[in-house]
């Protein structure tokens, strides 16, 4: 959804020559026992299962004979429904070509759904975009009363369905055929909520019943487990390691101490994230990225504390 084709035909290539690109199970393997890496080891990972990885990317990693893992949110598998966030987004987007002021009709549609109205401060005083309505919105509440506000949003501002074609997930049949091409297939949580802002009744739910469904599915374990949105806080990374999963990956350099394999940081890239001034690939900028030189390393964007 980031990125073209042949864009990342020249990521992977840019890895190839540098790194030997294995499976998540591999590395994790060797991660677990302390067995040494003889050089720089890489994977190459799509989440949320959206069907163009089977169109477009499958294809050419099936080419080049280079493994891959797909996160899937198993609810959505087979229902064409998009993922909350795109919808969210796109409701945004609509509402503010309408000319309608977002934070205030994001809070009235909430305050409608019965919502806390103390809660819906931090939406209201949040700047008229739709990235951050939505980003605040879906990281202050739980994701069943974000979709019962987009409900009441979505009977006023339909959708168009054209936009919403190009969002939908994979289906059971092509996360099996993947599965048989030797793509790992993993968890990446039933319905891509927020884990750190769901009840904790919840997040066992979404784990399990993830993990669940796969294994059922492939007739395969399923050990691996990507963070949605890469938020996770220690009592989420304890849930993780209650529900089974040997490894769970985010998007950033914050560890969880007591749970490494558990807090494994991936690096995001897309189409022109390693674009130079002339708009030409770099080199450069790629090793910059790989390194973590454009991030800050004393903290995290996400806040992957406790709430009280």
């Amino acid at each position: 959804m980031l990125i073209s084709t042949s864009m990342l035909e020249r990521h992977i290539d840019w890895f190839a020559k540098r790194f030997e690109l294995l499976s998540l199970d591999e590395i994790g393997l060797r991660l677990e026992s302390n067995q040494p890496f003889h050089k720089p080891a890489a994977a190459i990972t799509f989440d949320d299962g959206y069907a163009d990885v089977y169109y477009n990317a499958l294809p050419l990693l099936k080419r080049k004979g280079i493994p891959s893992t797909v996160f899937v949110v198993t609810g959505l598998v087979g229902t064409g429904r998009p993922q909350i966030f795109d919808r969210f987004y796109l409701q945004l987007r609509i509402l503010q070509q309408c000319r309608v002021p977002l934070a205030r009709t994001v809070v009235g549609a909430l305050k409608a759904t019965g919502t806390d109205s103390a809660r819906v401060k931090a939406v209201a005083c949040t700047a008229d975009m739709p990235f951050e309505v939505m980003t605040i919105t879906l990281n202050s509440f739980p994701q069943e009363q974000v979709e019962s506000a987009l409900a009441l949003l979505h009977e006023q501002y339909p959708l168009p369905p054209k936009e919403l074609e190009q969002m939908i997930p994979l289906s059971w049949d092509m996360v099996e055929t993947m599965h048989r091409h030797g793509v790992t297939i993993a968890s990446h949580t039933v319905s891509h909520c927020l884990l750190a802002s769901e009840r904790g009744d919840t997040v066992r739910e979404e784990l399990i019943n993830s993990k669940k469904a796969l294994e059922e599915r492939l007739g395969a374990p399923i050990n691996h487990f990507a963070y949605p949105d890469g938020r996770f806080n220690p009592a989420v990374v304890k849930a993780v390691h209650a529900a089974g999963y040997r490894y769970a990956y985010t998007n950033c350099l914050w560890r969880d101490r007591n749970f490494p394999l558990l807090s494994i940081p991936r690096k995001v890239l897309w189409e022109r994230a390693c674009l130079n001034a002339l708009g030409t690939f770099s080199s450069s900028i790629m090793n910059c990225h790989i390194h973590w030189l454009f991030d800050r390393t004393d903290r995290c964007d996400h806040d992957h504390s406790e709430r009280l």
